[in-house]
């Protein structure tokens, strides 16, 4: 178990209770809040090992948070949870700085997976994407994808990836034939929703 406590941002009493239920009985140490101010000076005082933050908050949004956070070099592992499906949102919460992007309704399980998984060294995060009845995609494919909705464009992928974005483009297109998206906005919505935490 890691040596801080997760702590868990959502104004819903009832929802955050579930959640701190769910991580409490995995083993985890488990601190909830329902005040997103209050959250921001918990989370620099009491260096927790991974922060759970709900996108929308009557005061002040999930965003808002993970902004905040990311501005004041706070390093650990943001998850953002969202009980709407809202791909520009997902993407974007990633592109800032956000470990991951769960949807609820959740199961307990996977949330738990979830956590375990932003909890890895960064070289071991790359998640695993999960296509039921489609081809599997190549480790490259992967890569690109995990990069695609990260929210990065060809040409910054290509630069992290030291290859040409001819070549992304072609990895792209192969993708979306695999996994039968008709254009790229559903093609990192189906992602979203595949993405299962590495190994």
């Amino acid at each position: 178990m890691p040596a801080g406590p997760i702590l868990v941002l959502d104004d819903e009493p009832a929802v955050c209770q579930t959640v701190s239920l769910v991580l409490t009985r995995a083993g985890f140490d488990v601190i909830g809040c329902s005040d997103p101010k209050s959250f921001i000076a918990l989370c620099l005082d009491s260096h927790p090992s991974c922060v759970l933050v709900d996108v929308v908050l009557n005061n002040l949004s999930g965003l808002e948070i993970l902004r905040e956070l990311r501005n004041r070099a706070f390093d650990r592992p943001i998850i953002m949870v969202s009980g709407r499906s809202d791909v520009v949102t997902a993407v974007r919460a990633i592109k800032e700085g956000a470990s991951d992007f769960v949807e609820k309704p959740f199961r307990g399980n996977d949330l738990v997976a979830r956590v375990v998984a932003a909890l890895k060294p960064e070289e071991s995060r790359r998640p695993v994407f999960h296509f039921p009845g489609r081809p599997p995609l190549t480790f490259r494919e992967r890569e690109v994808l995990f990069e695609l909705i990260g929210g990065r464009s060809t040409k910054e992928i290509a630069d992290r990836m030291d290859l040409s974005p001819r070549t992304v483009e072609s990895h792209r297109v192969n993708i979306m034939q695999k996994v039968g998206a008709k254009n790229p906005a559903e093609l990192v919505r189906l992602a979203i929703t595949a993405k299962r935490p590495g190994t």
